[in-house]
């Protein structure tokens, strides 16, 4: 007797992504867009800046990025995770695969992006009012990249934040 591999649909999967998207969108309003990259099997976390940052604070942000990224693997036992992080004139690009990204990562890379660019961070006026719906989405967060970790990104997704409301493409 053969058993199959509980797989989800592609529409299925798809429904994840966009729940994926939608969640980090809707936890973490300093982040302007997200994107699912079907093709590198990651996830690109984009931070609007009202400015670009002098290359003096770029390169110290970066290195604080690095380091704290690497000593984060190294004590969660996270061997070859890819990253990268790059600006552009009023964005800052993290870039992180999904074979070994979790929630508690996320919340990490948040954090230090805030306390770097606190001055310069452009976030979201408009503030999610409901804790408990917030608080469900963040629980889901981990499960949904689990998903897509096994079950593989199908296609390309981008979330936008606009004016309190997460749309995603």
């Amino acid at each position: 007797m053969k058993f199959k591999k509980n797989r989800k649909t592609t529409s299925e999967a798809s429904m994840d992504s966009i729940q994926l998207v939608a969640s980090l969108l809707i936890c973490f309003p300093e982040m302007g867009k997200v994107t699912l990259d079907s093709k590198e099997e990651g996830i690109w976390l984009d931070f609007t800046l009202s400015q670009k940052p002098s290359e003096e604070r770029m390169t110290k942000v970066n290195q604080l990025l690095t380091d704290s990224l690497r000593l984060y693997h190294e004590l969660e036992g996270i061997q070859g995770a890819r990253m990268a992080f790059f600006y552009e004139t009023r964005a800052l690009h993290i870039f992180r695969d999904l074979d070994s990204l979790t929630k508690t990562e996320i919340d990490m890379l948040v954090t230090l992006v805030r306390e770097n660019f606190a001055d310069l961070l452009l976030t979201d006026g408009v503030r999610n009012l409901d804790e408990d719906a917030v608080e469900a989405q963040s629980e889901m967060i981990d499960y949904r990249i689990r998903f897509l970790r096994e079950n593989h990104i199908g296609e390309n997704m981008v979330g936008i934040r606009e004016e309190g409301r997460v749309m995603v493409y």
